[in-house]
């Protein structure tokens, strides 16, 4: 069986292209929080659904700083774009030249969206300390996690994400933009860049399942004190669960006898 037909491959590029989608229409549609084509958030039936989730300033404080949806979060919308053209190993054989212009793009996109963090850390506009003013900034930081416990606050674990999201877009680009060129590393850093960059997208996804787990036992978690750690825990499960399926993908495409292969 050729590889790109695996199972385990087939399911990771329908996620990829799902999360992918997901995230383009939050961008843009729902809830927009940057959108200049729609702004879900000034519709009363979302606004009330998405107050029982977030903090309303979660959803609407971007549009107040123009530089951090210029840089940040417009473009991860054509990022979510290319994203599963990129890893899609037909797209790739069948249009070489758009996947190398697209491979361009993407990695001027993702140096963008890195500023963009740099901006929103720059600002104050972490959720933490942006969104919660009724909870001290280290406070209520995770159900089960005590980052004070061992010297950290959350934003390192934002801080981390960002530098990884950097770090494998740089080691994608270098890996076939250097001599001798690995196009077997080259595929497996640009998985590791695009789960880097879905935590964000599965952060969503376990925070409904959060959120959907209260209401099965009969209660909500529409209080800032349930609302913060539902958010910060979910991020760390969505970059935990993009970074283990990611190397299970990266396995299954590139068997060890194959990974140091050049070309």
């Amino acid at each position: 069986m050729r590889r790109e037909y695996d199972i385990v491959l087939r399911i990771g590029y329908v996620g990829v292209t799902a999360l992918c989608g997901m995230m383009f229409v939050w961008i843009w549609v729902a809830p927009g929080s940057c959108s200049t084509v729609f702004n879900a958030i000034e519709d009363k039936g979302f606004a009330t659904v998405s107050d029982g989730l977030v903090p309303r300033t979660l959803i609407t404080k971007y549009r107040k700083h123009l530089a951090v949806c210029v840089a940040h979060v417009l473009p991860a919308s054509v990022w979510s774009a290319i994203a599963p053209f990129q890893i899609h190993p037909a797209a790739r054989k069948r249009f070489p030249r758009a996947h190398r212009y697209a491979g361009r793009l993407f990695l001027i996109i993702s140096a963008s969206m890195t500023y963009g963090y740099y901006l929103i850390n720059k600002r104050g506009l972490h959720f933490h300390a942006n969104d919660f003013p009724t909870i001290p900034v280290e406070e209520r930081a995770s159900f089960w996690i005590d980052y004070g416990a061992v010297g950290l606050s959350f934003v390192h674990v934002e801080h981390f994400g960002a530098m990884w999201f950097a770090f494998t877009a740089m080691r994608a680009y270098i890996a076939v933009a250097t001599p001798p060129r690995n196009f077997t590393a080259h595929r497996a850093w640009t998985w590791r860049h695009i789960a880097s960059g879905l935590a964000v997208a599965l952060q969503r996804v376990f925070l409904f399942i959060h959120h959907g787990a209260f209401r099965v036992f009969g209660a909500t978690a529409s209080t800032p004190e349930l609302m913060k750690p539902i958010f910060s825990d979910s991020l760390v499960y969505g970059g935990v669960f993009a970074a283990v399926f990611c190397e299970v993908c990266i396995f299954r495409a590139h068997p060890a006898r194959a990974r140091f292969k050049t070309s």
